[in-house]
């Protein structure tokens, strides 16, 4: 018996003479056009069911003059941008547009991501986490329509989506009311939205009265093994601060973990704070406070701007943003400050390989949200 993987893969004439219908009138029912009674559409899609048939969404975008197709970018080892593409899908899921998605990873640069989306014919594109230059994205915004979320822009006709970084206020404003002043903000200002997160840190600690107290360390870095870096170096110069906040989750996450190996507790030494809110924070184990920003709202406002423009017909020829509210989602990272007691002892010793997993989520944690 043959394998069915290994049967020819059924065509669009395989349907018609299926159906008993010409090939015409399929393509008319597979486009979804006027022409073709209820009974004929029910037979011939019960008639592609039957046959496996699957339509070659891409070799269709190729032949329409008004492509169907949202082409979008991501980073692989960005859990935040996992949550944002499941946002993308619920926002689209209803409509007659389709996702497109290409990779951003340690092999793969943003603009190679690209450009397989344009070779594609993509109708628009959502770029998450862009760090393209503005004149690259203003060439792009001339041929379609370019999102960027979580990415400010200013380049003539893109569209933008970002949290506000009122977040890193509540961040600062919660561990002033535990009683920490010595605070430490780990920066990536090479990540996308980083120098605006920075920018808003010192906003933060300049309106509270923090100048001499808490400070920036740049280059933090934005995932494990930075944080876990960063940890060592506190560590073994003997000059803790009492609470952290870190550039995002994953950096918070190995911070956390160097820290504990270190013998330093959390949140009773040092009360940590990370950024985005992901599953990460969630973990069973890690119970990270973080600031909260909602992957799902983010997603809908870009696709609901990419399906904008692709449904009107004038090119945009100006920058427009939605600035989303954010949260502190409070967990068990973060607590009073230590006062009247010895300093932890902190060993000096060799911090060992780490490995981290993926587990499953753990219920919401309290939500401070802004007034």
């Amino acid at each position: 018996m043959t394998d069915p993987a290994e049967r020819p893969r059924p065509t669009m004439r395989d349907v018609a003479r299926e159906a008993g219908v010409s090939q015409s009138l399929v393509s008319i029912i597979f486009r979804d056009a006027a022409g073709a009674s209820d009974a004929t559409r029910e037979k011939v899609l019960e008639a592609a069911n039957r046959l496996g048939y699957v339509r070659n969404e891409s070799a269709r975008a190729l032949r329409v003059s008004s492509p169907n197709t949202i082409g979008v970018t991501f980073n692989t080892r960005q859990p935040f941008h996992h949550e944002l593409l499941d946002g993308l899908y619920a926002a689209t899921a209803n409509t007659r547009y389709q996702l497109v998605l290409s990779a951003v990873s340690e092999h793969r640069s943003e603009s190679e991501a690209v450009e397989t989306l344009l070779s594609y014919r993509s109708g628009a594109l959502i770029l998450l986490g862009c760090l393209l230059e503005e004149e690259r994205l203003g060439r792009l915004s001339r041929r379609m329509p370019v999102i960027t979320v979580a990415q400010r822009s200013v380049a003539p006709g893109v569209d933008w989506v970002v949290s506000d970084d009122d977040g890193m206020n509540l961040a600062t404003s919660h561990l002033m009311e535990l009683g920490h002043t010595k605070i430490r903000y780990l920066s990536c200002s090479e990540a996308a939205g980083g120098q605006d997160r920075l920018a808003a840190f010192e906003r933060a600690i300049d309106v509270n009265g923090l100048q001499e107290t808490a400070y920036s360390t740049p280059d933090g870095g934005k995932d494990e093994a930075s944080g876990a870096s960063v940890a060592e170096a506190i560590v073994r110069s003997g000059d803790l601060p009492t609470a952290i906040i870190a550039f995002n989750d994953r950096c918070a996450l190995g911070l956390i973990d160097v820290l504990i190996r270190c013998g330093v507790s959390v949140p009773a030494d040092v009360s940590v704070i990370g950024f985005d809110d992901s599953e990460i924070a969630s973990r069973p184990g890690i119970n990270m406070t973080s600031v909260h920003q909602s992957p799902r709202d983010l997603a809908r406002f870009a696709a609901e701007r990419a399906i904008h423009r692709l449904d009107s017909a004038a090119i945009s020829t100006q920058a427009r943003g939605t600035i989303l509210p954010t949260s502190l989602t409070v967990r068990g990272s973060t607590g009073p400050v230590r006062t009247a007691t010895p300093a932890p002892h902190i060993p000096q010793l060799e911090v060992p390989a780490i490995t981290y997993r993926s587990p499953h989520r753990s219920p919401e944690g309290q939500q401070i949200r802004r007034g």
